[in-house]
């Protein structure tokens, strides 16, 4: 997973810019207005501030503003934050994605090819189920045409491919194959691979002989990507990939991404995504620490329908790069020397609780394919209830365990 959030969010993978370093987007602040401002009150507060308002976010009540010319950006937060109509004002940070290191004493594709203390125990879990829900993958992008990909990606049935228009009036031009928060229009094509690696995870196409096999051997794919070719991406725009996800159906939202960084504007859209029963899987980040006293976020927020999840190795062991916190990370999952597509086509190996994440995403969705009327406390408490004890993640992770696909499908119903 990389990680950024303030200002950035960044892709969770090692090798990843550091959270810490991640900034914000230049010029441009996110605002939470209170429940009784109106869409008025709230353009004339901007205004008589110094800024414009050049986006909604109208689902959590808030919206993104710039300074107009020659008004300093801290006099207008000062401005705002004085007023009682306003409950934040915050920068708009970047998150990013992360990488994974190059240790080459990582086993390949153990979590799901071999039995051991780093298999998630998927393969018991075939005999009875291989089709998986709607995933929506919150990153860079997807390669919509790699032919290990392709049979499982979601597009959009309302959508008319690449004619210029929103067909569907759901607010974005030619988002057929997802959404590119990045460019405000087209599909969720992967520039960096962050995201086809973090696809492929999920629902990499099984047996078909060809290339790998996802833990969902068929599913669905929605590619939302609001990261850059650099794996980062603004907070503003994670919002409207979680509020995009939402309002085409996805319940179960992959967010291998993260920052030091707490947005209050972030910790809404996770309030919005609860309101609609939709599971945030979330990476617990590559600094190696403890995120019950160093935070990071969204894997720190604190909200039912966050599931955090730590790295292990092939050994079991907790990864060296995995952050970990024993109220704030929930379930253990492989993520070193994960082997996964990537683009071109081609496959690649990994590492980072970006790779660690999709894989309880992958179960999360297999889950609520069995049963669809399933909540988030529901999945979330099936995964943690049933994990495969490690002695590396007891007072490490909420489960102490490792996530173990299998009985929690079984106990299900």
């Amino acid at each position: 997973m990389r990680a950024a959030l303030a200002g950035a969010l960044v892709a969770l993978c090692v090798g990843a810019t550091s959270a810490h370093a991640a900034g914000a987007v230049p010029g441009r602040l996110l605002v939470g207005f209170k429940p009784e401002a109106t869409s008025q009150l709230q353009q004339r507060l901007v205004e008589r501030a110094g800024g414009r308002l050049t986006r909604r976010l109208a689902h959590i009540r808030g919206g993104v503003v710039r300074a107009r010319s020659h008004v300093a950006l801290a006099l207008i937060e000062r401005r705002l934050r004085a007023s009682s109509a306003v409950r934040y004002v915050e920068p708009d940070f970047y998150l990013q994605a992360s990488k994974a290191p190059n240790d080459p004493l990582f086993a390949n594709e153990y979590s799901l090819a071999s039995s051991g203390a780093g298999y998630v125990n998927a393969q018991p879990a075939w005999d009875s189920r291989t089709n998986c829900s709607k995933v929506a993958i919150l990153d860079t992008g997807t390669q919509y045409n790699h032919p290990d990909i392709s049979p499982n990606l979601w597009h959009n049935p309302h959508e008319i491919q690449s004619n210029g228009k929103d067909d569907d009036k759901n607010g974005w031009v030619d988002d057929y194959y997802g959404v590119n928060l990045v460019k405000g229009k087209g599909s969720g094509v992967d520039d960096d691979g962050h995201g086809t690696h973090v696809s492929g995870i999920v629902a990499a196409r099984g047996n078909n002989a060809n290339g790998i096999s996802g833990l969902c051997w068929s599913g669905s794919l929605m590619p939302v990507k609001f990261m850059d070719e650099n794996g980062r991406g603004s907070t503003s725009d994670a919002i409207d990939g979680i509020g995009y996800a939402i309002h085409e159906g996805a319940r179960i939202i992959n967010c291998s991404f993260g920052s030091s960084k707490k947005s209050s504007a972030l910790n809404d859209e996770v309030n919005y995504a609860k309101s609609k029963n939709t599971l945030l899987v979330v990476a617990a980040g590559n600094n190696g620490q403890n995120i019950d006293s160093k935070p990071i976020y969204p894997a720190s927020f604190t909200q039912g329908n966050i599931l955090t999840v730590a790295a292990t190795t092939a050994s079991g062991a907790l990864a060296s790069f995995s952050n970990y916190g024993k109220k704030n990370v929930d379930i253990g999952a492989p993520g070193s020397n994960i082997f996964s597509t990537y683009l071109g086509s081609t496959y690649k190996t990994l590492s980072g609780t970006s790779m660690a994440a999709p894989l309880v995403s992958a179960a999360a969705a297999m889950l609520r394919a069995k049963n669809s009327d399933l909540t988030y406390t529901q999945i979330k408490d099936a995964l943690r209830d049933h994990t495969q004890p490690l002695a590396s993640l007891s007072g490490k992770t909420v489960s102490g365990g490792l996530l173990n696909v299998a009985p929690a499908l079984s106990s299900v119903h």
